[in-house]
């Protein structure tokens, strides 16, 4: 996660009540680009499966039409989608510790949703993308009863009022609680960002858009971030790398079993008789500073110990079977909003991506 607590192993909008996630990338690594392509299917992203990132392709999203459409309709545009899908859950958060069976995001919360589809979840997060792109909120399918969140606090002013240029977006589609968590990197320019946005769908319609902003004043070679070891750049490069081909059924786990190896990472803060099901190689990327890309670390474990006497709180989890990754939104040490994005393989973790806002470097 952190470094400053000892390295261990991240942008965000939820849709609300679907059914089971699923996302196929071609094999590659993470990091090909769908805007090179420019033909992709929707829900599709740059490694030939919806669900993992691509780079932008433009604002696929009508002004003034539910881009949405009807249920598990693909993006009106008819163009490439820039990213993977993702999916909404419920709303609100549980106030227990991660670790907890109260956790959200587990099976016990609502039933599948037939119509929330990965085509109808990467529709969701492309209009997002060109509300962002534009600073536009009236550019999305909002439901009258939308709520927005950036940094765990409720707000009417988020991120999304800004017009950022998106270089690069990966997504998880969570289809059984129709939601969706992607991580958005703006790299050009100052300040540049790397954003956990997690959005909600309910009936053709945003729920809830749920941010963690990450960023940093840039000057140079110079990055200025109160953000736990930001670097933009170097962050994608370094997600580039990484290989986030659709998972053969026989190696997924299912969706409890992601969850509970997220939980066991984030009680070993504080029980060391936790069983952290670690894989190897596991790389871990956090905020993006010093890494290197993951072909260079093919020995690494990312069992490097973590500090003691650390909770982490009302953890909310998204699902992309599919990846057979879990991402868990959570109050890192009950204080500072973080992600924490754990990939699977063959019931091991082997990637981890974190953002931590606040805490400094």
């Amino acid at each position: 996660m952190q470094n400053h607590l000892i390295s261990v192993g991240a942008s965000l909008l939820f849709f609300c009540s679907c059914g089971s996630d699923s996302a196929s990338n071609s094999g590659g690594g993470a990091g090909t680009s769908s805007a090179e392509a420019g033909a992709s299917a929707a829900g599709a992203n740059g490694l030939g499966h919806a669900g993992s990132g691509a780079e932008v392709a433009g604002a696929p999203a009508s002004a003034g039409s539910n881009p949405l459409g009807g249920a598990g309709a693909p993006s009106s545009s008819g163009g490439a989608s820039p990213s993977g899908t993702a999916g909404a859950g419920d709303s609100g958060r549980p106030g227990g510790t991660a670790g907890s069976p109260t956790s959200n995001g587990g099976s016990a919360a609502g039933s599948a949703n037939a119509s929330c589809t990965r085509e109808s979840l990467v529709a969701a997060v492309d209009a997002y993308q060109a509300a962002q792109t534009a600073g536009d909120k009236s550019k999305l399918p909002l439901s009258p009863s939308a709520t927005f969140t950036e940094n765990f606090k409720t707000t009417t002013m988020g991120i999304w009022l800004t017009p950022l240029l998106i270089a690069y977006r990966h997504d998880l589609l969570d289809t059984e609680k129709c939601q969706t968590f992607s991580e958005v990197y703006v790299t050009e320019g100052s300040p540049q960002y790397v954003l956990g946005i997690r959005l909600a769908v309910k009936e053709n319609q945003i729920s809830e858009i749920e941010s963690i902003v990450t960023m940093g004043t840039v000057s140079g070679s110079t990055i200025t971030s109160t953000d736990w070891n930001f670097d933009a750049k170097a962050y994608l490069t370094c997600a580039k790398s990484e290989d986030w081909s659709v998972v053969p059924q026989a190696s997924r786990s299912t969706r409890e079993q992601l969850i509970a190896a997220g939980e066991a990472y984030f009680k070993d803060f504080s029980d060391k008789t936790s069983m952290v099901p670690w894989g190897t190689p596991c790389y871990r990327l956090e905020g993006g500073k010093g890494c290197t890309p993951a072909a260079d670390k093919a020995s690494q474990s990312c069992n490097v110990g973590v500090p003691d006497g650390i909770t982490f709180k009302s953890t909310h989890w998204v699902v992309d079977l599919e990846l057979n990754t879990a991402v868990g939104l959570t109050l890192f040490a009950g204080v500072d909003p973080d992600s924490h994005m754990f990939r699977l393989i063959d019931g091991k973790i082997r990637l981890v991506h974190t953002l931590t806002q606040g805490t400094g470097k």
